[in-house]
């Protein structure tokens, strides 16, 4: 209150070009800090666009293998987009999109039987399950439809929708290596 008692009585005893020179440094001072907030924003919003182009570039690296001819190449196409899908540069557009390119995948695995009443064997295990007659049919799986199945689950869970329960199983296989 003083402070301002002190600068009514100054703006009022001195003449205007005496005030103006003492309110300069305050103008500057404002101007300054108005200055560094637009470039502390403009420096986020930059660093934030660069990481979604390079969030992209690697989607681009991940579809292409994952559309690749080779087996190995596409599950390891696959899972990379099931790891960029969880990543949180990932909007609800991008899970859609990541989510509809599994599909020609697991549609082929329900054609073969995968299904609610099917449990998932990996392609590359030679061993022959002993089962009764009464359990549920097999199906031989690739590590792409798992692959697929993984990337499925985790676009499910960023649209907030949820997973078929065959396809949450399917993602649950493990790979045999030999």
């Amino acid at each position: 209150m003083l402070v301002a008692a002190g600068l009514v009585s100054a703006v009022s005893d001195e003449p205007w070009y005496v005030v103006v020179a003492t309110l300069g440094p305050l103008v500057a001072a404002f101007g300054a800090i108005g200055a560094l907030i637009v470039g502390i924003l403009t420096v986020r919003q930059r660093t934030g666009a660069d990481s979604r182009a390079q969030w992209w570039a690697r989607v681009q690296w991940a579809v292409d293998l994952a559309f690749s001819a080779d087996e190995g190449k596409r599950a390891i196409g696959l899972d990379a987009l099931a790891l960029l899908a969880s990543s949180p540069l990932a909007g609800p557009d991008d899970d859609a999109f990541l989510a509809g390119l599994s599909l020609d995948v697991l549609d082929a695995a329900e054609e073969r039987g995968a299904g609610d009443d099917a449990d998932f064997v990996p392609a590359d295990d030679d061993r022959t399950p002993v089962r009764p007659s009464t359990a549920r049919p097999v199906v031989r799986v690739s590590r792409s439809e798992v692959a697929a199945a993984r990337l499925r689950v985790v676009t499910d869970r960023g649209r907030g929708r949820p997973t078929p329960a065959w396809i949450a199983r399917l993602a649950q296989t493990s790979d045999v290596r030999h």
